[in-house]
């Protein structure tokens, strides 16, 4: 007898995949690598490749961490948590946690993505119940930055992905249930010398293709060319403002020649975010930026805030939240950021 995923579970990872920002509407694979992590950089337009040099820098470019020892606090964990679908599926969340710390002469990075798309109903093609079964993808990834020079910074990150759509036995073919890959990323970040503007690239999720079943039906990973800017206009004893701004490009377009995604850069799909961040004595923060996706039609503001403890508790403990756009006619989410320096 056949089995067939039930049109619960095709219907849900449709929507689920419209609701990724970026690249989920554009034939990649890996979702979960989709989707910014840090509610602070989220409220800032989702932009953070010339500004993250903390734990979060592993998302947005590894070679900020280059510049955790110039930090009082040389080591910093961090945990997101958010949920996906708001309105639609409330069991699809997304979670993240990770650790950088200085180690003298550069730094080390470790970090967990997890991301739970909810619980499916599975029935074969006469309607038999078959169960329920869990979906997931999650990516394991470490990472290594190096200061070049005071103001140069440099990092390589690698990972490993893994994600279960559902179980083999249920697939129609029995097979393609489950796949797995592994990506590289690479970064710089300059901080001018004699300015307060940090310039910053990066390359990220650069592997082989995600297959399920066979080649012809495998997905790309979803790699991608990203520059950004971050300057600091005010930076006074009790006030600060920054201003941020990226621009990102997919590393692979369609081919209707062979009628598969191979590398290339796919102009048309471009991606951009800009926010600027204020401070009062690098206690509270406020944050708004506005947000700019080809997929998804995502046309919309993000803002967002934060609290750091330190000055009240004498512990850098802190907390942020954002809220963002997700794909046209779907819901705006809430990300939500806890971290400790130390």
């Amino acid at each position: 007898m056949k089995r067939n995923l039930t049109p619960t579970l095709l219907v849900g990872l449709i929507a689920f995949g419209s609701a990724a920002p970026a690249f989920a509407g554009s034939g990649a694979g890996a979702i979960v690598l989709s989707f910014p992590i840090g509610a602070r950089y989220n409220a800032l337009g989702e932009a953070g490749i010339a500004l993250a040099q903390d734990a979060t820098a592993a998302w947005f470019n590894p070679g900020g961490m280059a510049f955790l020892g110039q930090r009082a606090e040389t080591s910093d964990v961090q945990l997101m948590y958010s949920k996906l679908a708001a309105g639609l599926a409330e069991d699809i969340s997304l979670t993240w946690l990770g650790y950088a710390g200085d180690m003298g002469s550069g730094t080390i990075g470790f970090s967990v993505t997890y991301l739970d798309m909810g619980e499916q109903q599975a029935t074969s093609e006469d309607e038999e119940d078959l169960g329920t079964f869990s979906s997931y993808e999650y990516v394991l990834q470490g990472n290594l930055a190096f200061p070049l020079s005071p103001d140069l910074g440099v990092g390589l990150g690698v990972k490993y992905f893994r994600d279960k759509l559902a179980p083999d036995q249920i697939v129609k073919d029995g097979q393609g249930g489950s796949a797995q890959s592994f990506g590289v990323d690479l970064g710089l970040l300059y901080k001018v010398p004699g300015t307060k503007l940090n310039t910053a690239l990066a390359i990220a999720n650069l592997g082989p293709n995600i297959t399920h079943v066979d080649d012809a039906q495998s997905d790309p990973m979803p790699s991608k060319i990203t520059a950004g800017l971050a300057y600091g206009l005010v930076n006074s004893e009790f006030m600060g403002l920054i201003l941020v701004g990226d621009f990102q490009l997919p590393l692979y377009k369609w081919n209707s020649d062979k009628e598969k995604y191979s590398f290339g850069l796919e102009t048309d799909q471009e991606e951009w975010g800009v926010g600027a961040e204020w401070n009062y004595d690098r206690s509270l923060f406020l944050r708004a930026g506005y947000k700019s996706a080809e997929y998804g039609d995502i046309t919309d503001y993000t803002f967002g805030f934060g609290v750091d403890m330190k000055k009240w508790l004498g512990q850098a403990l802190i907390f942020d939240f954002a809220s963002v756009p997700q794909a046209e006619g779907l819901d705006r989410v809430s990300r939500f950021t806890l971290g400790y320096r130390w």
